[in-house]
């Protein structure tokens, strides 16, 4: 299997697990409670890592703070989005311009090169992805909260798939993304949540935890693949996330989902087999 062949793999493993780390953030009752402990679980987790991998290069640590200060932003964004609308109406939008949007960053500013069927499977999934959410009821705070979450997506994807790229190796770049990430989003709670800190963590315990451990998986994958596959073939794949997230949205947060929202992710698995078949 070649190169890009592992990073769609790991692409595709990325969709799950992120639809999963999404759902549980809207789970949760204080979404920025799960967020901070996400945060806290990847510092846990990687800080020791920083200790043993080649440091950040000199090239290597503008892209890195670049990349913090686009998620650390995009997560305080996502969270105001999920507690203002349903999971099934934001997370699409949020997502559906992002493959095409990468797509062509990826061409013009990091020299990528994707087949004509990869671009058309690209076009497929956030043509299906948008399809879900037409005709559906949204409050002007919840659509301008996932509109400007999309637009910091395809930002922080590109930033990522250059830093990635630029590092000595690829667990120096996630190692000390996700330590960043713990530093920067506890104290931002902390100081919103003042006062009600312990409580609300003892109370997130569960989704925080889950959430976390599904975001280390789902975005080292990410990363991974982005340092070896096309940014737009793997924002194509990833971004089939959506598929995952409806299933969630039906069985487990009991949202509603109708025939026509089925029939678009049907378009974004489709999507999704043609840049698979395409990048094979």
């Amino acid at each position: 299997m070649t190169y890009t062949g592992v990073g769609i793999l790991l692409a595709l493993l990325s969709s799950i697990t992120t639809a999963a780390a999404h759902a549980l953030l809207k789970a949760g009752r204080d979404k920025l409670a799960v967020r901070a402990m996400i945060g806290i679980i990847g510092a846990v987790v990687l800080a020791p890592v920083c200790l043993v991998v080649p440091l950040p290069t000199s090239d290597l640590l503008p892209w890195l703070l670049t990349a913090s200060a686009l998620h650390t932003t995009y997560q305080l964004v996502l969270v105001r989005a999920y507690a203002a609308e349903a999971f099934s109406v934001t997370y699409p939008i949020a997502r559906g311009v992002v493959p095409i949007t990468t797509a062509i960053l990826g061409i013009m500013l990091l020299g990528d090169t994707v087949s004509l069927g990869s671009v058309m499977g690209i076009c497929l999934v956030s043509a299906g992805m948008m399809a879900i959410v037409i005709g559906r009821a949204i409050s002007a705070v919840g659509l301008i909260a996932a509109g400007v979450a999309g637009f910091l997506t395809t930002s922080y994807t590109v930033v990522d798939a250059h830093a990635i790229r630029l590092a000595p190796a690829a667990v120096t770049f996630i190692a000390w993304f996700f330590l960043l990430d713990g530093i920067i989003m506890f104290p931002i709670f902390a100081v919103v949540r003042r006062g009600r800190v312990a409580a609300l963590l003892q109370a997130e315990w569960r989704h925080g935890t889950l959430a976390g451990a599904m975001s280390l998986v789902s975005f080292g994958s990410a990363l991974i693949a982005l340092r070896l596959a096309p940014v737009g073939v793997v924002s194509g794949v990833r971004e089939t996330s959506v598929v995952f997230g409806m299933l969630i949205a039906a069985l487990g947060l009991h949202e509603k989902v109708d025939r026509r929202q089925v029939s678009a992710t049907a378009v974004i698995a489709g999507g999704a087999i043609m840049i698979l078949a395409s990048s094979a």
